[in-house]
């Protein structure tokens, strides 16, 4: 049995709730027509590891029904308490059925002078927290205290919808400082003509989620028989997540990957971001990638479960023979850590298929340890082929979308 794997790509876009989006479009605190120091930020938005196709082309999991975009500014301490950072836009951008275009760009007056944070986030529609409440995002959900402050947002724990109507939740931040005024006139990416001042690169937003594919193909020749999906399972997937990826950085201030062939911590010289993006860019060239590397030191929110989640089968699944059928759903973000020495931060997953042969009446459990499915971060797409042969199953697993390694997971029946 060989096991494939190939690697997906991560970035961050932040979701709405259907509270937040009562109140999104309230900008009176941006910068007034009379103020002199102020300009036009202009920036381009794209999904991590996304196609080049038309919005009305795109699969659902790349499409953005909604996108709300929150721009903070850091201002003076004015009291005790410190720098604050106060909201400037809040803007909901909703769309037609064909999604949000991302090919114009956004344009906001913004004060100048200051370091900025801008939050993405898509597809957050009637999202909920672990309690079952609507999230908050109105202006004080994004406000905070001191240069290094959390907001409300940034720790927002969500439980990832059954029914995904509204579309695949997306979240990012980032970070920006917007020279002064005087300072912009011999900067590079400020256009005097228009007042503005242009981000060079693409502000990507990332799958809040973990997308599993299964195809299952029918190769039993000796007889002839269907074959009926019954139930797929993964073992410890978390029941909540957070909304915002939290990464972590190293000793040294830096975000880092393992490698799990030289069994080493790779520190990286960009964000990762930047890297996951990099990565998925080499894979649509049809360039070499950084095979075995895994982003794994992430955290997940205080108190989460892991568990068996299991993917009943709504519409009956048989497979003819020599036919092939599939099926797709979505999962939390988990982090499912190999217990002992474990400095990488390695993760194990199982994998379980319940069948039922035509004409008999006990079910059949399939299962598989992938000991090289090394991290479940938000954005991965597993891809799992199944071929029913003779002796038993062939497991062929993806991950996408930038490396490919043959996987030999335990299994049996």
């Amino acid at each position: 049995m060989d096991l494939k794997h190939l690697h997906i790509i991560s970035m961050g876009l932040l979701l709405c709730g259907l509270l937040g989006f009562a109140s999104c479009d309230h900008e009176s605190l941006g910068p007034s027509e009379e103020e002199d120091n102020s300009v036009f930020l202009t920036f381009h938005t794209d999904v991590a590891g996304g196609s080049t196709r038309a919005e009305d082309e795109k699969p659902a999991d790349e499409k953005i029904n909604q996108l709300l975009i929150v721009i903070v500014s850091e201002e003076p301490a004015a009291t005790e308490e410190g720098t604050k950072w106060v909201v400037e836009y809040n803007r909901l951008i909703e769309s037609a059925s064909t999604g949000v275009s991302l090919i114009d760009g956004h344009n906001f007056k913004v004060k100048a002078g200051c370091k900025k944070r801008i939050y993405l986030i898509a597809n957050g529609k009637g999202l909920k927290d672990a309690d079952g409440n609507p999230l908050d995002f109105t202006n004080e959900a994004f406000a905070a205290t001191g240069s290094e402050g959390k907001a409300k947002a940034d720790d927002y724990v969500f439980a990832l919808p059954s029914d995904l109507d509204n579309g695949i939740p997306m979240t990012a931040m980032y970070e920006v400082s917007i020279p002064s005024k005087k300072d912009l006139q011999n900067d590079s990416q400020y256009d005097s003509q228009n007042d503005s001042y242009k981000l060079l690169e693409t502000l990507y937003v990332v799958r809040a989620a973990t997308k599993f594919s299964f195809t299952f193909t029918n190769a039993i020749q000796s007889i002839t028989k269907n074959i009926t999906i019954k139930k797929i399972a993964i073992d410890q997937i978390a029941d909540k997540a957070y909304l915002m990826p939290h990464v972590n950085k190293n000793s040294d201030n830096k975000y880092w990957v393992a490698d799990t062939e030289q069994k080493s911590a790779v520190p990286l010289d960009k964000s990762w971001i930047d890297w996951m993006v990099d990565e998925a860019e080499k894979t649509k060239e049809g360039n070499n990638i950084d095979k075995y590397q895994w982003l794994t030191d992430y955290e997940v929110p205080e108190g989460v479960q892991h568990a068996i989640a299991e993917h009943e089968i709504k519409e009956e699944l048989t497979i003819a023979p020599s036919k092939s059928a599939g099926t797709e759903f979505y999962l939390p973000e988990s982090q499912n850590l190999i217990s002992g020495d474990n400095p990488l931060k390695l993760q194990e997953y199982k994998l379980s298929v319940t069948t039922l042969d035509e004409g008999s009446i006990h079910e059949n459990v399939y299962t598989a340890i992938l000991p090289q499915l090394a991290s479940l971060f938000r954005n991965t797409h597993v891809k799992v082929n199944v071929t029913f042969k003779e002796y038993g199953l062939d497991w062929e697993v993806d991950v996408e979308p930038y490396w490919e390694v043959v996987l030999e997971p335990i299994f049996g029946l």
